[in-house]
């Protein structure tokens, strides 16, 4: 039986299988005939039929066990996709107790610590942007190819720019900027600082160029502050002309007593009448110096802006009062005043006379001999406008603005006699109570001061 069977089967191909030169198996193609091959086709035929039905639950069953595998690892990547986008609030499956679950907890921490750096961040954003708008200072950051990458608002006022011209542009591109920071370039490039003063129109300003370091010490930028000092320099330029005015007044009274003290301690005077004329010199010469230091006391007082007391008055009797006391001082200068009935003002009395005497005495000083003052009085709606009227040569255009700035004389040969601070005085008085003063003159046809008291109210 057996050699009729393998008389039926043909061996078509046929090989032998080794590993490390032994032989594990042995692999042919063969035919067979007979009964036996119908046989072998219905089990072909069965097995086709089987792997059919199996194959579609296999697949049913192997897709079941992915999508749980898959689903886990997917809502993953969407997590890592949201958090690169900038959303922290979506959160991974921390369920499974397999290493899928360990990756989602670990993701989620990882969301959870990112928004508190990402917020973190923003605030510390915000908190730099604050600082930088609120400094008085412009300022802007470059980075090494000194493209701007940070500024400030008054950095834009400053020069007049927009956002637009100025974000992610390059230093070179501006052209205003480009002329004022030639020197950036040796920030960018060596750690140094620059600081210089330039004129830009009528602006003065300083500029600090300063180089910004990263942790290796290398140079990847600059920062660069502007500062308006238009005002400072002003200052310190009246500062030094206050000191020099302050000196040549105070040298004037000293060196005339020393001239007249000096033959008088060499006995080279002994005539009784011309010793008696340089005692008479000295003591005006030092009233003169006593003058003076108690206006630049009462002046620095004053600019201490301590408040004035205002009580009700009648400006007709302060008015008044002055005008008698000046009146019979002088008669050689007619000195006018027609009162009209005033409603009473609040103000200081005391005051109100200090600022009379003050354009006075500069209206004497100004007035030639057979000349005229004249004081009016003009009530309006809420004050009353006091105006004082000289007949003397008038102020030039061109001084107007600097009539009432300490030691000003429009006598540049200093011949009249004053300390050149009273109309100062007299400003900083009507400032501290609220009132103005102003001047009015026409060169050659003399000068009207007026200045607002105003009206008590009812």
């Amino acid at each position: 039986m057996k050699n009729i069977l393998i008389r039926r089967i043909t061996i078509l191909i046929s090989t032998a299988i080794f590993i490390s030169s032994i032989l594990i198996a042995s692999l042919g193609v063969y035919l067979i005939e007979g009964s036996q091959a119908d046989k072998i086709q219905t089990l072909v035929q069965t097995l086709f039929i089987s792997i059919a039905i199996i194959i579609p639950f296999v697949a049913a069953l192997s897709y079941l066990v992915l999508r749980r595998i898959i689903k886990p690892v997917k809502s993953a990547i969407n997590v890592a996709i949201s958090m690169s986008q900038g959303d922290f609030s979506v959160r991974a499956d921390e369920n499974l107790k397999d290493e899928i679950g360990l990756l989602g907890k670990t993701l989620n921490k990882m969301s959870i610590d990112l928004y508190k750096n990402v917020s973190q961040l923003f605030i510390e954003k915000n908190r730099l942007c604050q600082v930088l708008n609120g400094l008085d200072e412009g300022m802007m950051a470059v980075d090494e190819n000194r493209n701007i990458t940070h500024y400030n608002k008054v950095f834009l006022e400053m020069f007049s720019l927009k956002e637009s011209e100025v974000k992610d542009r390059c230093i070179d591109d501006i052209g205003v900027l480009k002329k004022e920071l030639h020197e950036l370039s040796q920030v960018t490039e060596c750690k140094c600082t620059i600081v210089k003063n330039c004129v830009c129109g009528d602006v003065i300003m300083r500029i600090a160029m300063s180089s910004i370091e990263n942790e290796k010490d290398e140079v990847v930028g600059a920062v660069v502050l502007f500062r308006d000092i238009t005002e400072l320099e002003k200052l310190e330029k009246v500062r030094r002309e206050y000191v020099a005015n302050v000196s040549h007044e105070l040298r004037s009274p000293l060196t005339s007593i020393r001239g007249l003290i000096e033959p008088l301690m060499d006995s080279i005077v002994t005539d009784e009448e011309d010793i008696k004329r340089y005692h008479k010199i000295i003591y005006q010469e030092s009233m003169r110096l006593s003058r003076l230091v108690d206006d630049i006391m009462e002046l620095s007082r004053l600019q201490s802006n301590q408040p004035i007391e205002k009580t009700s008055v009648d400006l007709n009797s302060v008015i008044e009062m002055v005008h008698e006391r000046y009146k019979l001082s002088n008669d050689h200068i007619s000195l006018i005043y027609n009162p009209v009935r005033l409603s009473k003002v609040y103000t200081n009395y005391d005051r109100i006379e200090q600022i009379l005497v003050i354009l006075l005495d500069n209206a004497y000083k100004f007035t030639p001999e057979g000349g005229k003052i004249e004081i009016f009085t003009e009530e309006r709606a809420n004050d009353v406008l006091v105006s004082v009227r000289d007949g003397g040569i008038g102020i030039a255009e061109n001084e107007l603005d600097c009539i009432f700035d300490r030691f000003y004389k429009s006598d540049k040969s200093r011949s009249k006699k004053g300390s050149g601070l009273g109309l100062s005085i007299a400003r900083e008085i009507l400032s501290i109570m609220g009132e103005e003063i102003n001047v009015r003159s026409i060169y050659g046809c003399g000068s009207t001061f007026e200045f607002t008291v105003h009206k008590e109210e009812n």
